[in-house]
């Protein structure tokens, strides 16, 4: 057996060999990086990995349950037992990372928009006001578009590069969660904004969308944020709107139309087909809705 080894650097040993060395995503790194933060604020000090007892992770569990969301902490524990198992792998003296149990993962609520909202969504990031121009009118309407068409997410909004749409052509790959290749599709309509607002481009950046101040420079997550927010709130939605509040749309509209939900988790590019399933909820309720409207209740005296 190896020499005992600290939590600082049981972590980087793995995120060198396995994250790195893997090419992981850099939202799986920075996870990561939280889940250790996490452990050595609730520590006060760097403990060794021989140290690290169940119930000492019990009384983590239960700090961390004070301040974070029960999904956190279940990924902040998640992260550790694998560090646990790499090290237990390696023959480091560390607890069995099967005690370490994994929480039960708690149900998301999916926030999303009725097509009806989707449309005035986008019918407001055209409208000419004050101080909004042309180029921000083109360019806002194709990205609400894009993100309702596809269901992709930002990230990988902001990622794409103009030579993947094609002129005549709805579909495109990306690179998406995972570094996993993904093939999107978009509708007409949308792939006519996009030629539109291409149309005012005279740049030299390979971005599909590019910020308006710095022409050239690829849009930001934060910027696709904004953009979002304002429209919805120039088109009167009384909703906290994301950009992966159209994502969820999307994902909400397929299954409302009957789409097998295997094919939603291929569009939505999930790993598990569970990730897929908490949009079915959506679905319930209108078969609840259907019920009490349509049942005919028998009342026996």
């Amino acid at each position: 057996m190896k020499s005992d080894i600290s939590l600082t650097e049981a972590f980087e040993l793995f995120r060198v060999e396995q994250i790195v060395y893997k090419n992981q995503s850099d939202r799986t790194e920075e996870m990561h990086g939280l889940a250790l933060k996490q452990l050595l604020e609730f520590f006060g000090e760097d403990i060794m990995m021989s140290e690290l007892t169940f119930d000492k992770i019990r009384k983590w569990k239960d700090w961390l349950s004070k301040n974070k969301k029960p999904n956190t902490v279940r990924g902040y524990i998640i992260k550790l037992r694998v560090v646990v198992k790499y090290c237990q792998l390696k023959g480091y003296p560390v607890i069995n990372h099967e005690l370490i149990g994994i929480p039960k993962r708690d149900a998301t609520v999916v926030d999303f928009l009725e097509v009806d909202e989707v449309k005035k969504l986008i019918e407001a990031s055209f409208k000419k006001s004050a101080g909004y121009s042309r180029f921000k009118r083109y360019r806002n309407r194709a990205i609400l578009s894009l993100l309702f068409s596809s269901g992709i997410r930002n990230g990988e909004l902001c990622a794409i590069n103009a030579c993947q749409i094609k002129p005549g052509d709805n579909t495109f790959t990306i690179i998406g969660k995972g570094n996993k290749a993904r093939l999107c599709f978009m509708d007409d309509e949308t792939h006519k904004y996009i030629d539109e607002y291409m149309a005012l481009r005279n740049d030299n950046s390979p971005a599909l969308f590019i910020s308006e101040q710095n022409k050239g420079a690829r849009i930001s997550n934060e910027v696709v944020q904004m953009v979002v927010k304002n429209c919805a709130e120039k088109a009167g939605l009384r909703k906290s709107v994301h950009p992966h509040t159209l994502r969820h749309s999307f994902a909400t509209d397929l299954l409302r139309n009957n789409t097998n939900v295997v094919y939603v988790k291929e569009f939505l590019g999930h790993e598990s087909i569970q990730t897929t399933m908490a949009y079915t909820h959506v679905v319930d309720e209108d078969l609840r809705a259907i019920h009490m409207s349509k049942h005919t209740t028998v009342a026996v005296a």
